[in-house]
C-alpha cells in the first residue's frame, strides 16, 4: 500500500527512528475535570486545566515520539508557552468530550468551531477522532458513526494529513461481566468495519479483560487476531487502567502485532492524589517519566515496526518524476 507523502511524513513525526509509536495523551477534559474536583467536576476553571496541562505536556513531551492534545484547553498553550518541543510529533482532537444519547446507544458529535483543516493548519501532524462503537448497535447508529468517521477521513485525504482514529466499546442491555467475555471479538469487528475507511492508525482497546480472560497467551492470541483484522498499524490505549496493569497490557499487546501505546491516565494520572499543583507536577516529573520510560521500553523490544504493516519501508513509497506537479 502506497502512502501519500503528506500522510507519511505525519506517520514518520509521530512515532520514532524504529518505527515504533510511543506516544502521550492528554487530550482528556471531562475526565481530567474529575480528577481535579470529583465532588464538582465543572468547578475545574479554565487556568487550572490549562495549568494542568502545560506541566505535564512539559514534563512528558520531550520523551514521547508523539502527543496528543485538545484544542480546548491544550494545544494552543502548549505551542504558545513553548511546553511541547518541535521535535514531538503533534495529534489533535477533533471530538467533543463526552457523547450524545441515542436511547441507550452512544453518538459522537465532532467540536464546533474545529476542523481538519484548522489541524492542518496549525501545523499538527495528524487528527484523531475517538468514535464510541457498538457493531450491534441498531443500524441509524452504527451508520451516524461510520459518517462521522468518513467525514474526518475524507477531509484527513483532501489535505493529507495523518489520521488516528480511536473506536471506543461500550456495554449495552448486558452487564460488565457479559460484555467482559465477548469484548475481544467487539474490538476486533469494529477493527473490520473501520479500519478501512481512511484511517493510518487504529488507536484500539486491548482486545481482551484480563479478569474473563487471565490466560496471557489467550490474550496475546487476541491481539494477533487484531492485527490481521486491521488494515492498518495499530497501537494500544490505556482507558485509565493502572499502571501496573497497563504495563502487562502493553508487553502482550506488542508481541501480538501493535505498534506501540498511545496512553494518557495510565501514566499520570496518579499525580492527582496530590492536593496541590506543586505536588501533582513533581509526580509527573519523577513517577510519571518512569511510567513512560517502562512503557517505551515494552514497545522498543516488542513491538512492531508500523510499515511492517505494508511490508517494509520500500511499499509505502509514492513518489515519482514531477510528483510536485500534481499533488
Amino acid at each position: 500500500m502506497r502512502i501519500s507523502v503528506g500522510k507519511l511524513r505525519g506517520l514518520q513525526q509521530i512515532s520514532d527512528d524504529t518505527g515504533r509509536f510511543t506516544m502521550i495523551a492528554m487530550d482528556q477534559r471531562g475526565s481530567l475535570q474529575k480528577m481535579l474536583h470529583p465532588e464538582d467536576p465543572k468547578a475545574a476553571t479554565y487556568a487550572e486545566m490549562e495549568a494542568v496541562k502545560l506541566g505535564v505536556t512539559s514534563a512528558l513531551a520531550p520523551h514521547a515520539s508523539g502527543y496528543l492534545l485538545d484544542p480546548e484547553f491544550g494545544v494552543g498553550p502548549a505551542i504558545n508557552r513553548f511546553a511541547l518541543p518541535g521535535r514531538t510529533g503533534l495529534l489533535v482532537s477533533m471530538e467533543t468530550s463526552g457523547y450524545e444519547k441515542k436511547g441507550n446507544w452512544r453518538l459522537t458529535k465532532l467540536l464546533d468551531g474545529w476542523s481538519v483543516e484548522k489541524v492542518k493548519r496549525l501545523g499538527a501532524s495528524a487528527a484523531k477522532l475517538l468514535i464510541f462503537f457498538n457493531p450491534d448497535a441498531p443500524r441509524e447508529v452504527v451508520d451516524h458513526q461510520k459518517k462521522v468517521v468518513k467525514s474526518v477521513a475524507d477531509q484527513c485525504r483532501k489535505l493529507d494529513l495523518a489520521f488516528v482514529c480511536e473506536p471506543m466499546s461500550y456495554a449495552v442491555d448486558e452487564t460488565e461481566e457479559a460484555f467482559a467475555a465477548h469484548k475481544a471479538d467487539t474490538i476486533v469487528r469494529t477493527a473490520e468495519i473501520l479500519s478501512p475507511m481512511g484511517i493510518d492508525v487504529l488507536k484500539a482497546e486491548f482486545p481482551g479483560d484480563v479478569h474473563a480472560t487471565p490466560n496471557a497467551d489467550d490474550l496475546r492470541k487476541n491481539c494477533e487476531r487484531l492485527s490481521r483484522a486491521t488494515k492498518v498499524p495499530w497501537v494500544v490505549l490505556s482507558a485509565g487502567a493502572d499502571f501496573d496493569v497497563f504495563r502487562g497490557l502493553v508487553e502482550i499487546a506488542c508481541q501480538g502485532g501493535a505498534s506501540g501505546f498511545l496512553a494518557g491516565r495510565a501514566i499520570w494520572k496518579d499525580a492527582f492524589r496530590e492536593k496541590t499543583l506543586e505536588a501533582q507536577m513533581a509526580y509527573v516529573q519523577g513517577q510519571g517519566v518512569k511510567n513512560f520510560q517502562i512503557l517505551a521500553d515494552l514497545a522498543h523490544r516488542h513491538a512492531r515496526a508500523w510499515w511492517d504493516f505494508y511490508g517494509g519501508k520500500e511499499k509505502v513509497q509514492d513518489h515519482f518524476a514531477g510528483w510536485y506537479v500534481k499533488y
